[in-house]
């Protein structure tokens, strides 16, 4: 069984070592002697043989026996180990003297050394143990860093506390001692200095010399005040994510994004750290509230704080046909608030209600997706999250307007029109039509394409129509019935056996606003439906004194304007013709002796356009064809001379409406 008794000197001094003295009886190691002198062993310095009392990394130690002691060295067992009165096992060091102790990095702190003295023929049988503690110390090169402060300053952070204080030094200029644990210290820089060297020392003398470490200082670009422009809610609040465009974050600064708080110190709470040289920042599970940006340099000589900007959060509801958007506006003053729907912003529709905006210019059964941007004085914005709100009512939409009109194929179109232009999604368009007899249903659409009636012309001139319309939305509100409104029939008759005049009379037009009057052009046409020239006309007819001479079918048309129909709208009737008679004259006898007089036979009427005008002999050769007026026979056939006697023709043309014309009959040549 070991018993260690440990007599200690100088415990309450990290330079003084602890001394304990033991001996060794049968059956028992390490018993405590009798006597033990006050000094065993000293610790010499190998370089300049100096007795020390703690030690340093790298520089080698002896021990050496005191003088009040006497013991061959060849007894005399040395050993090292970290910690405090620490022993080898079996108080067995195991160094025979000549033994040089270096100490380690490994070992920086206290160790303790022991001996074992082996003369069995002294006092108390000869073998004693004896240990001292020591301090081993660093000598590694101060770390530390280095951050550059506005008006020639830096702040100089030690990150390994070696030494028992530093001083620092930067460019030429005069050391700065920090005091003993101090970690941190703003220096001002020397003029022109671009290094900060920092030298570590031990008060304790002859221990471990001064190192030191350098460093260059970087240069640090000048402050600028944070910009902070918008802050754009990605979700509601709260736990929505915020999201920041910000700018002039120059590096060598720190960037606090703030939360004003009247608890806080100062009134902010830190809420992030941003980036330097970011442009845009997000804010997870943001808190309502007012942010800015704040910007500090590591000696915090120098601060500056962006524009605040506070939250827009956005809710949103709807009745009776209007989209109510309430927002909570976590502060500012003097903001202009612009309402984005789908996209797009909204310059009409929206007027202020308690709280927030609302929107009119909507559909039940629509949904619409809604952003409220918050434009302050300065510039800066906040941007709402965004809502969508599916409108809903038990208001009929807005009554519905009905223009009926003629294509050019003598077809009635109707075409609906509604307020805002368009039809909302699944709503429906119900057609009335009265034609002799109370109104009738008239069909069913789900979109503005016109809806037609097939009806024949004279069919519509024996009962003509009226028509109406009606809306449903997709919320089952039906809106009033149309007003009924009446296209306008055209009749065209010759008011002569020759057609060179033309009789036209009309059917009044009723327009969407009942009894208001109608304004009638009526238009001559082209056979191509152009429109050659028109005339504005009154009443329910009119007669054309003077049309076209080279038509043979006159067109005619009545474009209306006024009674109710909405601006640039207007409505036609139906086209109505006159078809003229074809006119034609052949002679009867031609001289094709060269007199000057009567020498050819040629063809003359009115309206004569691709025609078939053929001459045929007595055998019913054919001796002669034509298609135009130009195309005149001279007698000769093949090039021979006319040989008198009688032949026959025929003459045949579409007319202009596409009826056949046909006719016959027989010339003569004479000398």
């Amino acid at each position: 069984m070991m018993k260690l008794v440990y007599r200690s000197f100088f415990l309450l001094s990290l330079w003084l070592g602890a001394l304990v003295a033991v001996r060794a009886q049968p059956g028992n190691v390490c018993f405590t002697p009798t006597v033990t002198p006050p000094c065993t062993f000293v610790a010499i310095d190998n370089a300049t043989n100096q007795p020390v009392d703690a030690f340093c990394v790298g520089k080698p130690v002896r021990f050496e026996l005191c003088a009040s002691r006497s013991v061959p060295s060849t007894l005399l067992y040395y050993g090292v180990l970290p910690g405090l009165n620490t022993t080898f096992p079996g108080c067995q060091p195991p160094n025979q003297l000549p033994y040089v102790y270096t100490p380690t990095r490994a070992e920086v702190g206290m160790v303790t050394v022991s001996e074992l003295a082996n003369d069995r023929t002294g006092s108390n049988g000869g073998v004693t143990y004896y240990t001292r503690t020591f301090r081993v110390y660093d000598n590694t090169a101060p770390t530390f860093t280095v951050a550059p402060c506005p008006s020639g300053n830096a702040l100089i952070t030690i990150t390994d506390l070696v030494y028992d204080y530093y001083s620092v030094q930067s460019g030429s200029g005069a050391p700065l001692n920090l005091n003993p644990g101090q970690r941190s210290a703003v220096v001002p820089l020397a003029s022109g200095a671009t290094s900060v060297t920092v030298v570590g020392h031990y008060t304790a003398p002859n221990i471990c010399e001064s190192q030191q470490a350098t460093q260059p200082v970087a240069t640090l670009l000048p402050p600028q005040t944070p910009l902070f422009t918008t802050l754009t809610l990605q979700g509601a609040l709260p736990g929505g994510t915020a999201t920041l465009a910000i700018g002039q974050l120059p590096a060598g600064y720190f960037y606090t994004l703030q939360r004003a708080d009247a608890s806080a110190p100062g009134g902010f709470a830190t809420v992030a750290t941003v980036p330097a040289g970011s442009t845009s920042f997000a804010v997870p599970s943001a808190a309502p509230g007012c942010y800015r940006l704040l910007r500090t340099d590591a000696c915090q000589l120098s601060t500056a704080a962006s524009d605040l900007i506070c939250t827009l959060n956005l809710t949103g509801n709807s009745t009776q046909n209007r989209n109510q958007l309430l927002f909570s506006d976590a502060g500012g003053s003097g903001a202009v608030y612009t309402v984005s729907r789908d996209g797009k912003v909204l310059a009409t529709g929206i007027a202020p209600i308690s709280g927030g905006l609302e929107d009119s210019d909507v559909q039940c059964g629509t949904s619409y997706s809604y952003t409220v941007t918050a434009t302050y004085p300065n510039g800066t914005k906040s941007v709402s999250n965004a809502v969508t709100i599916l409108t809903t009512s038990n208001l009929p939409p807005q009554q519905p307007l009905l223009v009926p009109s003629f294509n050019v194929r003598n077809v009635v179109e109707l075409r609906p029109v509604l307020a805002g232009g368009t039809l909302p999604a699944s709503s429906t368009l119900f057609y009335r039509r009265a034609a002799g007899g109370g109104p009738a249903d008239f069909g069913s659409a789900t979109t503005l394409r016109p809806r037609r009636d097939s009806t024949a012309l004279e069919d519509l001139r024996k009962n003509p129509p009226c028509y109406s319309v009606r809306v449903t939305d997709v919320c089952g509100n039906t809106s009033s019935e149309s007003a009924a409104t009446c296209p306008s029939l055209l009749s065209a008759s010759p008011a002569d056996a020759d057609g060179t005049t033309a009789s036209l009379s009309w059917s009044a037009f009723t327009g969407p606003t009942p009894g208001a009057a109608a304004s009638y052009v009526l238009e001559r046409l082209s056979s191509d439906n152009q429109v050659l020239d028109n005339i504005a006309v009154s009443g329910n007819s009119y007669t054309d004194l003077s049309p076209n001479t080279t038509q043979q079918v006159l067109r005619y048309r009545l474009r209306i304007s006024g009674a109710g129909l909405p601006a640039g709208t207007v409505s036609y009737s139906n086209i109505a013709t006159v078809t003229r008679r074809l006119f034609l004259t052949i002679p009867t006898a031609f001289t094709p002796n060269g007199d000057g007089l009567n020498d050819v036979l040629e063809v003359k009427g009115k309206y004569l356009k691709d025609y078939t005008f053929v001459v045929v002999d007595r055998n019913g050769q054919e001796v002669f064809r034509g298609s135009q007026r130009a195309d005149v026979w001279d007698g000769r056939i093949k090039g021979h001379a006319p040989v008198l006697g009688g032949y026959v023709w025929r003459f045949q043309q579409n007319n202009e409406d596409g009826t056949p014309f046909t006719a016959s009959g027989s010339v003569t040549i004479l000398k």
